[in-house]
């Protein structure tokens, strides 16, 4: 198990090649914060995708019916595991950290 940070250099090729490779995943999201609290945006929700838009400073997360936005993110850390994804941390602007927690979605 090892986590790591993803250079923002990076985060368009990364999340490009991740929303390409990844297998059927359920994903939960919760933002927290000093200001904030601790909040579930999606709970278990089917994992579509993540891409970063440069041009507007915004990483967007698709699950099911949710598109999860992180407005002016700074920082991205990633756990990952042999078998794939475990979770994801990306703080914004405002120290908020938005952290999403992958697990396989399972048949029937």
């Amino acid at each position: 198990m090892s986590t790591s940070k993803i250079e923002k250099s990076r985060w368009e090729e990364y999340f490009d090649h991740l929303s390409n490779v990844t297998d059927a995943q359920l994903v939960t999201i919760e933002v927290v914060g000093l200001a904030i609290g601790d909040q579930v945006q999606a709970e278990n929700v089917t994992f579509d995708g993540v891409s970063y838009d440069a041009a507007n400073d915004v990483i967007v997360v698709q699950a099911g019916e949710l598109e999860h936005m992180v407005q002016q993110p700074v920082n991205v850390f990633v756990l990952e595991e042999d078998s794939g994804l475990k979770s994801m941390e990306i703080t914004d602007a405002e120290e908020n950290k938005h952290i999403l927690t992958f697990k396989p979605a399972t048949s029937g």
